[in-house]
């Protein structure tokens, strides 16, 4: 099921750029804007999915509902044109896969108890799955668009998660054998039916009041991702406060919490430099990439297939290596996000250039060091927030491992207005504050993890 969501978010996310300032005539700094702050929701609804999973639903209905939101957010941009087509799509696209994903992790966690190794081996090959739609996703769609249209691209991804969605119910009695049916249909804290609906009203009341803000443009895309980087924050804070002080979190719980804390920076960290694929360095594909094969020139949204490309190469190599020497985490993430942030290095040779003058060689090397720090990154992190958390806030820090996308990916939105292809000094403090930061924060983690081990071992 994971695997066909990736199939529409990155199959979506590939064109979604181009469709806002190609055919809605959008602004490119709006539309960065506005791509990342519909990253940050969809990783924002993650924590609503992990409510929904935790008091309301269990975690098999808030995954089998988020699929449904997903298939109609994707054929409301098939088939409404418009800004009134985009935005039904994107909230129910957000709402959806936010539902989908927290689910989906607290599946896979119960089925794997916490050993250092094999939990966080079973995690990456969850990455490798989930990535093999990542990759096919925006060579269909970006294929699609081209050829027929926007909205044939964008209806291709709810015909495919209609697909992962019979391939689910098929192998559910698997799923039954495995885990049972009390663990993946009840709620882990169920909330009184009166409650929930009060809340459901009052969320309700303010995405709708956002979008009346947005259709009258008092409030604009750069506006709307600062203050959803805001709100991420703030529920980051708010979870961690809440798990550290609620009566129902033991001291031990309360020291893994505290040890969760420099995993979750280096999360927020790395998803704030990946996030740049989807905003600048799509219109920088777009603009300044020789995508020229001969006679063939690749269309700009397939560079974005290049990060599960190499997922899908080196995941099981990793996925060994972790198992067999099961290194520290805080070790393996920092290291990973220092060289994830190295990369964007490569491009500062070629700052100031004109059309097609960078070589597709140096963005191509560019997001394999985003990639490696990935699969260092994105598995481990998943893994750590089931190990890090406590017992009644088992599927809301699942959540919280997305909020680190959330703030992330709010982050690169705030920050994408500020990138100017035309102004080559500009452009250079871009590049090296956007690759440094992550180094920095990487490498101070690690060596924190390494001087944690080396006391320990003596």
């Amino acid at each position: 099921m994971e695997a066909w969501e990736r199939f529409s978010f990155y199959g979506m996310q590939a064109i979604l750029v181009y469709y806002l300032y190609r055919e809605l005539g959008m602004a490119e700094t709006q539309a960065t804007a506005l791509v990342g702050a519909y990253g940050a929701c969809l990783y924002l609804f993650a924590y609503v999915g992990g409510w929904f999973g935790d008091r309301v639903f269990g975690p098999e209905r808030t995954l089998l509902t988020g699929c449904g939101l997903l298939v109609a957010g994707h054929l409301c941009l098939a088939f409404i044109p418009g800004y009134a087509g985009l935005a039904a799509g994107l909230l129910a696209i957000a709402l959806g896969s936010g539902l989908l994903k927290t689910a989906a992790i607290t599946l896979l966690g119960l089925a794997f108890p916490d050993r250092a190794g094999s939990r966080d081996a079973a995690f990456q090959i969850f990455y490798l799955g989930i990535n093999v739609g990542a990759l096919f996703g925006p060579l269909l769609t970006g294929w699609l668009a081209q050829q027929y249209g926007f909205h044939v691209g964008f209806g291709a991804a709810a015909v495919l998660m209609v697909a992962g969605a019979v391939m689910y119910l098929a192998l559910r009695p698997k799923v039954l054998a495995v885990l049972g049916q009390e663990a993946i249909g009840r709620p882990a804290q169920p909330i009184a039916s009166k409650r929930a609906a009060s809340i459901v009203a009052a969320g309700t009341a303010f995405v709708a009041l956002i979008l009346a803000l947005l259709a009258t443009d008092v409030l604009q895309p750069d506006g709307l991702v600062m203050g959803l980087l805001a709100l991420t924050v703030l529920a980051a804070v708010g979870l961690f406060v809440q798990a550290l002080t609620s009566p129902e979190t033991t001291k031990e719980e309360r020291s893994k919490v505290l040890s969760y804390i420099p995993l979750f920076i280096c999360s927020t960290a790395y998803w704030g430099l990946f996030a740049q694929t989807a905003g600048v360095f799509a219109v920088y594909s777009d603009q300044r990439l020789d995508r020229t094969i001969g006679d063939f020139t690749i269309p700009a949204p397939w560079t974005q297939s290049l990060n599960p490309f190499y997922i899908l190469v080196f995941s099981l190599p990793i996925a060994f290596a972790m198992a067999r020497f099961a290194p520290r985490r805080h070790v393996v993430m920092g290291g990973g996000l220092a060289l994830a942030g190295a990369g964007m290095f490569l491009l500062l040779p070629f700052v100031g250039g004109g059309e097609a003058s960078t070589p597709f060689l140096a963005l191509a090397g560019c997001v394999l060091c985003m990639s490696l720090g990935e699969l260092f990154i994105g598995p481990v992190g998943m893994s750590s927030t089931g190990a890090h958390a406590p017992a009644a806030f088992r599927t809301r820090f699942a959540a919280l491992y997305f909020l680190t996308m959330a703030i992330g990916t709010s982050l690169a939105g705030t920050a994408s207005v500020l990138y100017d292809s035309t102004n080559p000094s500009s452009e250079r403090a871009y590049l090296l504050v956007v690759g440094l930061v992550p180094v920095v924060i990487g490498l101070t983690v690690a060596l924190r993890g390494a001087r944690v081990v080396a006391r320990a071992e003596k």
